[in-house]
Order: structure tokens, then sequence, then C-alpha cells
């Protein structure tokens, strides 16, 4: 297999007239950090990132954890900084030629991004309906209720206070697995 296909025939793919991207492997957790002394550089970057649930509130994650897409912003820039740019390891490779990525295949991957970003808070919550949760912060803390419905990171908890069931509605962020 030749570097930058892949093992199913790109008909909806041309051979693209402008630079392809290259796929750079960064250190661990350091995405960002490369991504910002790339662009120092004047490479063009893109990172995919997607929401995730962490520490208690919605952060966008890397996609592809420790990877991301370059490409020289003129034909006369040179890729071998990349290898020594603080927060890169190198840039992926087959042997010796530098892995790359037609524009047609990264303009997919963000379509699929959009819709990650757009994505209900739901999809992706910590907590489904009917999940047994605590209260782990406010005024309810120590509580235990069951989870009813979720909504922009607010989730309805049906809990017994004095004697009745109420359904409360309470950050995310304050609830925990019960």
């Amino acid at each position: 297999m030749n570097p930058g296909t892949s093992a199913l025939p790109d008909t909806a793919c041309p051979q693209p007239s402008e630079p392809r991207w290259y796929v750079c492997h960064t250190k661990p957790r350091q995405e960002a950090r490369a991504v910002e002394n790339l662009d120092r550089q004047g490479y063009l970057i893109w990172l995919p990132q997607m929401p995730a649930w962490q520490r208690r509130k919605t952060v966008l994650i890397p996609m592809f954890p420790r990877y991301l897409f370059l490409r020289p912003a003129h034909e006369q820039q040179s890729i071998a900084p990349v290898r020594s740019t603080l927060g890169v390891l190198g840039l992926v490779r087959f042997g010796v030629e530098a892995a790359t990525v037609r524009e047609c295949t990264l303009n997919e991957l963000r379509g699929i991004e959009a819709t990650l970003r757009e994505a209900e808070f739901e999809s992706y919550a910590p907590f489904k309906a009917g999940d047994r949760v605590r209260v782990m912060a406010g005024p309810f803390k120590g509580l235990e209720g069951l989870v009813s419905r979720i909504a922009e990171e607010r989730v309805s908890v049906l809990m017994t206070l004095l004697g009745r069931e109420r359904e409360i509605e309470l950050p995310a962020a304050d609830l925990g697995v019960g």
C-alpha cells in the first residue's frame, strides 16, 4: 500500500492539485502545545475535537488523541522543522515517506467533527435516564435520586424530599454516580 492511500478505492476523492496534509504525532496530552508552536512557524494546522464530560464539566478533547494534521502554508515551506517543534514527536511515516491525507478526506472528518460538536449533551453525558446518582455539591449534597431527564448540562433527578417524590433540576457537575 502506498503512503496516503487506503485499502478501499477513493473514487470520491480525485487526485488533488493542492498540497496534501501531513499526519503529525504529538507528545502525550500536548496537542495544544504542538498546535501553538506549529502555528508560530506558519503551518496550517487542524486538530479535530469533540465534546466530552471530564472533571464534572464539558470540555473539548481531541478526536484522535496525540494526532493532528498540518500542511505547509506555501510550496517552499519545509516540513523538516516539524520534528523538533515543542509538543511534537514527529510526522507519522510509512518507511521513509511521511503519511499524507487528501483534502477531501479531511473535509469528511470536518463534517463528522461538526456533527459531534453539535451533539446534545445527553449523547455524551455521564448519566442516563434511570441511573442512580448522588448529589455531591449544593443544598441537596449527600442525597440520592434517579435521573429522569437530561438537558443542556442540567439533569432532572427524582428525589424523595420530606416524604414526597420530587423532580429537581440540578447541574450535572453537582452529581456523582450513586
